[in-house]
């Protein structure tokens, strides 16, 4: 006879698994979390913030193909081999080492190729002429001219390097290595850019400021809600007017203020960092996190109010315990099924306001792409055949919202042992 004897977080789990509906939000979100930190590997355009722009490809239906030939850029790479070059390209993607040039049809010339560069969709294709050696390797203008000499390209590329080459090598490098088909799933932006690619990142955007947004309300919320319930007297009376200031402000108008209001020059000054072009990012997570703590303190200083009459707790004051320690080892762990709940519900709102934020054109700023960004970015197309553009980012903030919504109904229902 097994007596084995279950945790109190073990039953929890087997409750929640037998949850379909918060089970599907959790494997969602574990998707979205893994395509979030491998975005430019699993993103067709992975150059730095998915934003190859080839003009001529603007707007797009989801689905479209082109030929594509690669270009070898005149442009020495930072990172070209080694661990950096992975690191770098897992952190903020490649730089762009080809110049893309869709076409038609191509046919090789000797030393040259031939392609119907496709100029549009409302335009006639043109022929463009390019040289074999300048589609594979990069040349400075400044060089040398190509010369041919028995078969044989001879010529010197950007590094000062002098290098002789075949044109039947050539050729067959260029139709293995620098020709292919590309497809476009989600179609293209008005400015020639892969959407499927920019959806990828924009999982990163979401989930980053729902991570670090949700961990400052904690911080501040578990700080001033357990001060609260704990000590209660003055201490309860001033920080519930605190509390009491910030629930009458919207919190969107909060958001928008703390965005607009701070300044890089004065966050500089206040810090002694210059954050650069990295400032509006890390502003957004402050502005969000600072909006949310609220809901957090109101819930954590209830439960200390409740816990705090009960024996154990008597039990660890009576042996002399500081205060700190009878909140954090004794009163804290008693109350992480509520703050948890919590928790996934300011996931939710934090991706929903960094949305509205950057729909604003107040958050993540373009390059960089956000779901709520390219939302107000593609809004003139809503009302056209071009709908997509504006649905696909808002279809994907919904899923996701709708993903921590389940997994904080299902949370709650299975730390909820009155009910089980």
């Amino acid at each position: 006879m097994n007596n084995k004897i279950e945790s109190p977080s073990a039953k929890a789990w087997k409750r929640l698994k037998k949850n379909k509906s918060a089970m599907l939000g959790i494997y969602f979100i574990v998707a979205c979390v893994f395509i979030a930190v491998f975005a430019y590997y699993l993103a067709p355009d992975s150059s730095t913030n998915c934003d190859e722009q080839i003009l001529q490809l603007e707007t797009h239906s989801p689905g479209f193909s082109i030929n594509i030939l690669k270009v070898k850029r005149d442009k020495k790479l930072k990172y070209e081999n080694g661990i950096s070059k992975y690191y770098h390209q897992l952190i903020d993607g490649n730089e762009s080492a080809y110049e893309l040039v869709p076409f038609t049809n191509y046919k090789m010339k000797g030393t040259n190729i031939l392609v119907e560069e496709y100029l549009g969709k409302n335009f006639k294709s043109k022929e463009r002429k390019i040289a074999l050696v300048d589609v594979v390797y990069a040349r400075s203008p400044d060089t040398d001219s190509i010369k041919y000499q028995n078969d044989k390209a001879i010529f010197t590329d950007n590094n000062g390097k002098q290098i002789s080459a075949d044109i039947s090598s050539l050729q067959k490098e260029v139709k293995e290595n620098n020709i292919y088909k590309k497809t476009y799933y989600l179609g293209t932006d008005k400015f020639g850019r892969d959407i499927l690619s920019r959806m990828i990142l924009g999982v990163r955007v979401s989930l980053s400021v729902g991570i670090v947004s949700v961990f400052i309300s904690l911080i501040i919320g578990l700080f001033l809600g357990a001060c609260a319930g704990y000590f209660g007297g003055w201490v309860d009376s001033l920080i519930m007017w605190f509390i009491t200031v910030f629930w009458s402000i919207p919190t969107f108008l909060l958001a928008m203020g703390l965005s607009l209001s701070l300044t890089s020059e004065f966050v500089t000054k206040l810090t002694g960092i210059d954050f650069g072009d990295s400032f509006k990012f890390i502003l957004i997570f402050i502005a969000v996190g600072l909006t949310m703590w609220v809901d957090m303190a109101r819930m954590v200083r209830g439960q200390f109010i409740s816990i705090k009459e009960k024996e154990y707790v008597e039990a660890a004051q009576s042996l002399g315990y500081s205060s700190f320690r009878t909140m954090l080892k004794h009163i804290l762990p008693n109350i992480m099924g509520p703050v948890i709940v919590i928790l996934a519900a300011d996931f939710a709102s934090a991706i929903l306001i960094e949305s509205a934020l950057s729909y604003l054109g107040l958050g993540i700023q373009a390059p960089k792409p956000s779901w709520g960004q390219m939302l107000s970015e593609y809004r003139d197309f809503l009302n056209t055949n071009k709908a997509y553009l504006t649905l696909i980012p808002g279809f994907a903030i919904m899923c996701m919202v709708l993903a921590f919504n389940l997994i904080g109904n299902g949370l709650r229902d299975a730390l909820d042992v009155r009910d089980n």
